[in-house]
């Protein structure tokens, strides 16, 4: 793959959605989180009783039995699809080979229609990763990669996008609406545990506890689980004054309107904002592209930024550093976020572990 096409430049607000369909329906998701494509070989899934509606089993993928959810069924859509025309043959396409099996990614505004021409409906499994779990989604199909901007992709209304919502945002290509899949929210409905690790400890009596509790810290989270859950457990480590956006254009329009108060009234930006906590990927401006702004624009270099990402890899490190994050994590590791809060907010390390 070109190191023009998924390796974007870091912090340029782009970024490159695989549309997939089910059920006639599209979907999309962050190139990103895909690992890799395959088409459905039924021999290699071992079927798990007792376990959630829509998992069909655990799934052979290099060796090792990963989780094989038919989203589909945990959509809620219609599978038009026979048993006889899944295909058996299993053709694996890893991240770094997906441009060349899939039409080169396109900008969204000279995107002509595709599938013109009807065609046999083949089942496809993608391999994705995020949260440091590796899972694996039984589609319908794949259509293509579309590069566009996130400024191109719409919030949903405040009823789509509550905490019962599986999407975050929706994307327009020509005549056809694209709803972008909470993928976290999807497992994290299948497996129930699976936002329940590294969780925070509470602990009113907690030495940090009042200064914590005086920390502002602003959140920028489109996936309204995600930004509950933070916001809770943030809330069990007496961190208390935390404000929430759905995406990266509210939280910098907010910073930017504190800057303003602050040179107002002649006091510092800190006395208004202790940190920022903020997701990668969110519709409008992702939170590369906010970070980059606070860092460059505003030179809000004392304010710490806190990138909160399940696709945290060794590119998306070099994307942070590239932007200017004081720090970065990978969901949902929210005890080290308490940490990573005290040491760049508090100037406060954490205590060795015996």
């Amino acid at each position: 793959m070109a190191n023009d096409s998924i390796l974007l430049e870091s912090g340029t607000n782009e970024v490159e959605i695989l549309e997939f369909v089910l059920g006639g329906q599209p979907f999309g998701v962050n190139v990103l989180k895909i690992q890799a494509i395959e088409q459905f070989d039924p021999s290699r899934v071992t079927h798990i009783q007792l376990c959630h509606d829509a998992v069909v089993g655990t799934l052979l993928f290099r060796d090792n039995c990963i989780t094989l959810v038919d989203l589909a069924r945990e959509m809620d859509t219609v599978l038009p699809v026979e048993d006889h025309e899944i295909q058996a043959a299993v053709d694996t396409v890893t991240a770094p080979e997906l441009n060349e099996a899939l039409p080169a990614p396109v900008d969204e505004d000279t995107t002509e229609a595709a599938g013109t021409e009807e065609e046999p409906p083949t089942r496809l499994v993608l391999v994705m990763e995020f949260n440091d779990l590796k899972t694996a989604f039984l589609v319908d199909g794949v259509n293509r990669i579309h590069r566009t901007s996130w400024e191109s992709i719409n919030s949903l209304s405040p009823f789509l996008s509550s905490v019962e919502s599986k999407f975050t945002g929706s994307l327009q290509i020509e005549n056809r609406e694209i709803l972008l899949v909470d993928m976290e929210k999807v497992v994290a409905e299948i497996l129930p545990g699976g936002l329940d690790v590294n969780l925070v400890v509470e602990d009113p009596d907690h030495p940090l506890a009042q200064r914590r509790a005086e920390q502002v810290i602003f959140l920028a989270e489109d996936s309204a689980i995600i930004s509950a859950k933070v916001e809770g457990e943030l809330k069990k480590g007496s961190y208390l004054k935390l404000r929430t956006f759905p995406n990266g254009r509210e939280c910098l329009d907010a910073i930017v309107a504190l800057v303003e108060t602050a040179t107002q009234e002649g006091r510092p930006i800190q006395e208004y904002l202790s940190g920022v906590i903020s997701d990668i990927e969110m519709p409008v401006m992702d939170g590369l592209a906010m970070c980059r702004n606070i860092k460059e624009s505003l030179k809000l270099n004392d304010i710490p930024v806190i990138m909160f990402s399940s696709l945290i890899n060794d590119q998306i490190v070099r994307k942070c550093e590239n932007v200017g994050a004081d720090d970065f994590i990978s969901k949902p590791q929210f005890g080290k976020l308490i940490e990573l809060l005290d040491r760049h907010c508090l100037k406060e390390e954490p205590a060795p572990t015996a």
